[in-house]
């Protein structure tokens, strides 16, 4: 057998008769909570100077090499054959041989995104789904399908529906939400990998919303400025600036510090002073601003609109009165800042791999990795287990060596997916694989998501119409604090909470408006985010009744091997096998070889059925 290594496309010098154990997997069913990769055990490789060179001086005492806290790009040739493509080499010591480790598979993906988060390695694309929240954004997403976030209502234990008005749905307390499946592309494509699977048709992948970890501040908190200027003039009138000033040394006019979207809610009157003389009392009025020295924009007396403004814009208002006698004008406004929402700078803590985790363990999914194609094929464990492609490796096997009902410590009689809670003693969203097998430990949390439940038996009624309420859960982004003296509630915001949704879309008339902006508008759509088919129970129930078989009355196999080696450099983990010995239908959980001797853990399939 003729070995070659390379180490980022470096030949190594290696010992003439070198001879490597590999073991092969796609994924330990021992550790369900991660996936792992083939490996090579151990092995030395001779200390030359070509090799010393390779490694950037290693094992010289003096050296700064540092190659053994990388994972530097290996291939791994038998006789010819690309046999490990894209592999990791690990250096673990040096004496006067280097001691060496290979690893292949899903660990080439997975390493492309170590500690990186999709707010950094995502920053570019995800900018084509920033936006300023606003009336218009928000009722777009009502009605716009195509888009990959959206506004889903549900009670965010914020306020629901307007102070003013009970009957308008308030768009200030809630959050947007992403597709999951958006980000799982984008992720791939960063990586250079495509992908495939039965799952990408599943209402549960394609349905699948992860929400924005920033709760928005209330109405009062993002005052940008509020004034009332009441102001006299004398007949026949005149022309002039109120003299609103904020942060312009002074001088008249609103200073902008920062860009962005500014909701501006004014109120003016004109009115004459009494007694007015008898054959007088004429008036006529109006109002406008100018942003720098642009045009006079005419408004109406109680104005609300946004406005894009850059910073170091300078916004001014003016009155116009023509009058036959005296009198006062007045305006009270009211500038807020509309939130810009920044999928960039709140998935600045979102871990990749956490999210790739999550999507692989509540669908159930297996990555078989091609590494020369860059194409990843995903299987759930329906198609591992139940419809996978079956082969006859009666002829192979020579002996079986032992016999066990377990996979050590790795499972318990009761076996918890989880999510996280604002109250950690709740649990009412977890599920459980319950095994029949009392040697084993009481209960293990093999998995659990990064986010977070609903609340506890809780349904909200929201108002939609006279004629409609819909029962929502409660996603929990504030709490509710009662304030001194007063009915009214503070609602004070919870830092990154991240909750998965479903959509569901109605056709309703609703009016939806904000107590922000101070406007409303009728839509004849509204989509809810609800926690539809999310809880553990009915994940385990839907994705792992074919993997319960595997890990309930457990059967292993170790057994040695007889494989042609052409067979093993190309072997297919994802068949089921047939062993007429043992008169059973079982899976390769993993195979070891070098060029003496073939072993392989054998699990079985319980009732397996062609």
């Amino acid at each position: 057998m003729i070995v070659e290594l390379w180490y980022e496309g470096n030949a190594l010098d290696l010992y003439e008769n070198t001879d490597i154990k590999h073991t092969l997997q796609i994924n330990d069913v021992a550790e369900v909570k991660d996936r792992q990769a083939s490996y090579t055990n151990s092995f030395k490789i001779p200390k030359t100077p070509k090799n010393v060179l390779v490694f950037g001086g290693l094992g010289i005492h003096s050296s700064s090499s540092i190659v053994p806290y990388i994972k530097p790009n290996a291939l791994l040739k038998i006789d010819g054959f690309d046999f490990l493509t894209q592999a990791w080499l690990q250096v673990k010591s040096t004496d006067e041989e280097y001691d060496v480790s290979i690893y292949s598979g899903i660990i080439d993906f997975f390493k492309k995104f170590e500690n990186k988060t999709i707010g950094e390695e995502l920053a570019t694309e995800l900018t084509e789904i920033n936006h300023n929240k606003n009336l218009d954004t928000v009722i777009a997403t009502q009605n716009d399908d195509s888009l990959k976030y959206a506004y889903l209502f549900a009670d965010f234990n914020g306020r629901t529906h307007r102070k003013s008005n009970s009957n308008v749905v308030n768009i200030d307390f809630i959050v947007p939400s992403v597709l999951v499946s958006y980000l799982f592309d984008k992720i791939h494509s960063k990586a250079g990998y495509t992908y495939e699977g039965e799952f990408l048709d599943l209402d549960d992948y394609k349905n699948w919303w992860i929400s924005y970890p920033k709760a928005p501040e209330d109405d009062e908190s993002i005052i940008y400025y509020t004034d009332t200027k009441n102001l006299s003039f004398s007949s026949p009138g005149n022309e002039d600036s109120f003299g609103f000033t904020f942060n312009n040394s002074g001088i008249n006019g609103i200073k902008i510090l920062e860009t962005g979207v500014y909701n501006f809610n004014t109120t003016g009157i004109a009115g004459l002073t009494e007694p007015i003389p008898s054959g007088l009392g004429s008036l006529s009025y109006y109002f406008y601003y100018q942003i720098n020295s642009g045009p006079l924009v005419q408004i109406t007396d109680n104005w609300i609109d946004k406005i894009v403004l850059n910073e170091n814009d300078v916004i001014n208002f003016f009155y116009n009165v023509s009058s036959d006698w005296n009198g006062n004008v007045a305006m009270t406004i009211t500038v807020r800042k509309l939130e810009d929402v920044s999928f960039t700078e709140e998935f600045q803590d979102l871990k990749i791999t956490d999210l790739l985790k999550d999507v692989y363990n509540i669908l159930g999914l297996t990555p078989i990795i091609n590494n020369v194609t860059k194409n990843i094929t995903y299987k759930n464990n329906e198609e591992r287990f139940i419809k996978a492609e079956i082969e006859d490796w009666t002829k192979y096997l020579i002996t079986i060596d032992k016999e066990s009902y377990s996979f050590g410590s790795a499972y318990s009689q009761e076996n918890f997916f989880r999510y996280k809670y604002n109250d950690q003693e709740e649990d009412q969203s977890d599920g459980s694989i319950k095994i029949s097998n009392k040697h084993l430990d009481g209960e293990k949390t093999l998995f659990t998501s990064f986010t977070y439940s609903i609340e506890r038996d809780l349904l909200s009624k929201f108002y939609v119409n006279p004629s409609f309420t819909e029962q929502v859960s409660i996603y929990k982004l504030y709490e509710k604090e009662p304030q001194d003296g007063s009915t009214e509630l503070k609602y004070k915001p919870l830092s990154k909470r991240y909750f998965y949704l479903r959509m569901k879309k109605l056709a309703a008339s609703v009016l939806i408006g904000s107590d922000i902006q101070n406007s409303e508008v009728t839509n004849s759509i509204i989509k809810f985010g609800e926690f539809r088919n999310l809880t553990m129970s009915y994940i385990i129930g839907s994705y792992y009744a074919a993997f319960k078989n595997i890990i309930d009355d457990t059967k292993i196999w170790d057994v040695s091997l007889l494989i042609p080696y052409p067979k093993l450099l190309q072997l297919d983990l994802t068949k089921v096998l047939y062993f007429k010995q043992l008169q059973q239908y079982c899976f390769i959980n993993k195979i070891s070889f070098d060029e003496k001797k073939t072993t392989a853990e054998l699990v079985r399939i319980k009732d397996f059925t062609k």
